[in-house]
């Protein structure tokens, strides 16, 4: 009889570890789909919604191409989402040009449009990316890493012409911290983000462009014209859209940047009604006080797309700057190593904001925390 209660209390013991197993696994299975569905499908919609209906604005999702070329033409503001709440102090202590707004986006601008003219030429930034390619070792996998090493020394060749040190190695880690935090996967680590700046102050420092700015160079409001378009956007979204490239090879380098860029919604703020007129009958198409979200995704999905029609990234005030030197260089990457066998960029990619790689359990809880935290605090 005691035998057969001790084999029965190691019964129960064991049944109790396996529920206790599988509500830890139900947990986690649930976590993660919420997750997913908030980052991708129809949650970031009630998550938007949400902020819009605490903000006291409404909230229109646009993706009807005509509708959305005249909102990006009418309007420069992006708002107080995605940009301000989540890349905004992602970016920092770095300003990005794509997330600021009002007179700090002007202020950044106006220094970028500065800055820009002291650069070589967009041939001559063609000829380096060539030039670096080709002297790759042949016998090297092109994984994740190695098309960030790469996308850095084109850009620290055409700029600063200083050829690759691979001390620099440091540059291209924090560009993963930095990428993960705006992917909302985990916090970054601030000081190789702080490193990374002074890296960046150093080369202007002893560089021929100095002079534009003086001292201020060692503010975010100089330093951030550099260092944002031309050193972490690419390294970040230049491995993402490589990864995307591989899988889908049939796509045009516009497509894959369209809508395989790693931050695939476009937002604006409009403060007065979009008006257009059909047959002298005016018609209000978007009401002030409106934030309007455009998703690449669904509008490359469309069957009536056609990406020469659509050019999100090339229209209206908050175009994106940095778009001349990104096609230049996805073309010459992607036309260099596309049959290669050694071409692998998914292999070490992590952080990725279009869903590349797997999401971790503690990604998907500290995603959930920050959107809980967003939503209370606003």
């Amino acid at each position: 009889m005691l035998c057969i209660l001790l084999w029965w209390q190691q019964l129960m013991l064991i049944e109790l570890g396996f529920n206790i197993f599988i509500w830890c696994y139900g947990f986690y299975y649930f976590i993660h789909i919420l997750s997913l569905i908030i980052r991708f499908t129809d949650g970031r919609f009630l998550i938007l919604s949400l902020l819009g209906w605490k903000h006291g604005c409404k909230v229109m999702w646009i993706a009807d191409l005509d509708v959305a070329k005249k909102v990006l033409l009418t309007t420069s503001s992006k708002g107080s989402f995605i940009e301000e709440k989540i890349a905004t102090p992602a970016w920092s202590p770095v300003l990005s040009l794509e997330s600021v707004n009002g007179d700090l986006w002007i202020d950044l601008k106006s220094k970028f449009l500065i800055f820009q003219k002291y650069l070589p030429s967009a041939e001559q930034f063609t000829r380096v990316v060539r030039y670096i390619l080709s002297t790759q070792d042949a016998n090297i996998e092109i994984d994740a890493k190695q098309v960030v090493r790469i996308t850095l020394a084109c850009f620290v060749k055409w700029i600063f012409n200083r050829d690759w040190d691979p001390e620099w190695d440091f540059v291209c880690e924090a560009s993963w911290e930095w990428r993960k935090e705006l992917a909302v996967k985990g916090k970054a680590d601030p000081l190789l983000k702080f490193r990374t700046i002074d890296w960046l102050i150093d080369l202007i420092n002893h560089s021929n462009y100095y002079h534009i700015f003086g001292e201020q160079w060692s503010t975010p409001e100089c330093y951030s014209v550099i260092m944002q378009p031309f050193i972490l956007s690419p390294m970040i979204n230049i491995s993402d859209i490589a990864v995307s490239a591989s899988r889908r090879p049939d796509l045009s380098i516009q497509e894959l940047i369209h809508y395989y860029h790693p931050f695939p919604i476009i937002e604006r703020y409009i403060d007065k009604d979009i008006v257009v007129c059909n047959d002298g009958v005016s018609c209000v198409l978007v009401n002030a006080n409106t934030q309007v979200f455009i998703p690449l995704d669904t509008i490359g999905q469309q069957e009536q797309y056609h990406h020469n029609l659509w050019t999100p990234f090339g229209i209206g005030p908050r175009k994106c700057l940095g778009s001349q030197y990104a096609v230049p260089l996805l073309t010459e990457f992607i036309t260099h190593y596309k049959n290669s066998p050694k071409f692998v960029p998914y292999k070490n990619h992590k952080y990725s904001g279009r869903n590349n790689d797997n999401l971790s359990f503690h990604e998907s809880i500290y995603q959930l925390v920050l959107f809980a935290k967003i939503l209370i605090r606003n």
